[in-house]
């Protein structure tokens, strides 16, 4: 995610400059981008106008302990971790006065190229001009923009992110612990499975540590996945015991709460006929 940002950043005509714990691979790194390398993490935030935190989420409070206090008056401090309630706190508390601190979830991965299209979330704490002008640059670049306080992003992202998340790498590991032949089955599968089946290598394909992060970081995700089991356990019993009327009855009512289904429908027709 430093990688897209330093490229659209740079972009966009702003002077970056990136900093890491491992010169080799931010030397390289920097190299490939056309942009500057800092050693030294202090050195790095010192007269930079914005400071942005892209570090695992077990290691973004303690870079920003270490780094924040450094930043000048007048800065924008920004993190891009997908848990905004306690790196926001521990922001608010390292940043000296005068320092803008906006917390910042960028609701995709770093596979896309550019901003267009995609949603931004931003918690602003302690906004200003710096802010401002940052936001107008994500709006140029195409970006979808919401803001909220971090207990909200938070909740939201219980199950936008959380439960989601759970369920697909659940129906990978139940096919591992079933041997379940994926490959084969596609003799087998409707263009629904196999777009089902793709949603679910989408994410077993990507890093395990970033996915096991957002479901322990975010206390709300455990609420999230609790009420997913517990909806799952009540169909398998529902299933188990033959109760077909209760069974069209949870899935009615999952629909109408769902809301808008045909348009779901639409929308995966369109992608099915691709």
């Amino acid at each position: 995610m430093g990688r897209l940002f330093a490229k659209t950043l740079k972009g966009g005509g702003f002077k970056v400059t990136i900093a890491g714990p491992r010169p080799e691979r931010g030397q390289e790194a920097a190299k490939e981008l056309g942009v500057a390398f800092e050693g030294d993490n202090l050195v790095a935030v010192k007269d930079a106008d914005i400071v942005i935190i892209t570090v695992p989420i077990t290691k973004t409070i303690a870079v920003i302990q270490e780094v924040v206090p450094h930043m000048k008056k007048g800065a924008l401090l920004m993190d891009l971790t997908s848990v905004k309630k306690a790196p926001c706190e521990a922001m608010m508390k390292a940043a000296p006065a005068g320092v803008e601190v906006v917390g910042c979830h960028p609701v995709f991965g770093p596979m896309v190229d550019d901003f267009k299209g995609q949603n931004f979330v931003f918690c602003p704490l302690r906004a200003g001009k710096a802010f401002l002008s940052f936001k107008e640059f994500v709006k140029r670049e195409g970006a979808r923009i919401t803001e909220c306080q971090p207990e909200e992003h938070d909740q939201a992202m219980g199950v936008v992110q959380g439960m989601t998340h759970f369920m697909l790498i659940s129906a990978g590991v139940a096919m591992r612990n079933l041997d379940f032949d994926v490959e084969k089955s596609k003799a087998f599968s409707s263009p629904v499975y196999q777009l089902a089946m793709d949603l679910i290598g989408r994410i077993l394909a990507q890093d395990p540590k970033l996915y096991a992060e957002i479901q322990i970081h975010n206390p709300e995700t455990a609420r999230a996945r609790e009420a997913f089991l517990k909806a799952a356990q009540k169909l398998e019993n529902t299933v188990s015991s033959g109760y077909e009327a209760a069974f069209v009855e949870e899935m009615t009512a999952a629909a109408r709460h769902f809301g808008d289904t045909k348009g779901a429908l639409e929308r995966t027709n369109k992608l099915l006929k691709k």
